[in-house]
């Protein structure tokens, strides 16, 4: 079966295509930059047209998007939050027979994993997480987006 984690920035968003073979994955970490030059309207479009496409070519079964951490302190990035809505949208209007949309808590939460921190120690790479090939060497952001696909395969 294949998944697909999504992660957004700013001003790019970060995906990981997961083939779930029942006793291993096979991980393909990409990310789509948002040109610069667009207007607001432009990108969300563009995002949304090209995530189409990525699920259409890699024949995507189940999605999920990590959401903005929102804390006390920081204010959510107003245009990752619109970022994070189209997506969700794209999601909902597609072909995928399943979506998840959560933060890390609820990730962790999906996985089974005790809420301990455990899946910030993965995230962070100081633990591995099943069976993953060279998961130290994968970036925090595409490790979210891992974890992600594989939350929404429970």
């Amino acid at each position: 079966m294949r998944l697909i984690g999504i992660r957004v920035n700013p001003h790019k968003v970060l995906y990981s295509i997961v083939e779930d073979n029942n006793d291993s994955y096979e991980v393909i970490n990409q990310e789509l930059i948002i040109p610069v030059s667009f207007n607001l309207p432009q990108k969300l479009k563009y995002i949304r047209k090209t995530f189409l496409d990525i699920l259409n070519e890699y024949v995507v079964l189940r999605a999920g998007i990590k959401l903005t951490e929102y804390s006390g302190y920081q204010s959510p990035d107003v245009n990752r939050v619109m970022i994070e809505g189209v997506i969700l949208e794209m999601l909902a209007s597609s072909k995928v027979e399943r979506y998840f949309a959560g933060t890390k808590v609820s990730i962790a939460a999906s996985l089974g994993l005790a809420a301990d921190g455990t899946i910030t120690r993965i995230i962070d790479g100081h633990e591995t997480y099943a069976g993953i090939a060279d998961w130290p060497t994968i970036s925090k952001e595409h490790r979210e987006c891992i974890m992600t696909a594989l939350a929404t395969n429970t």
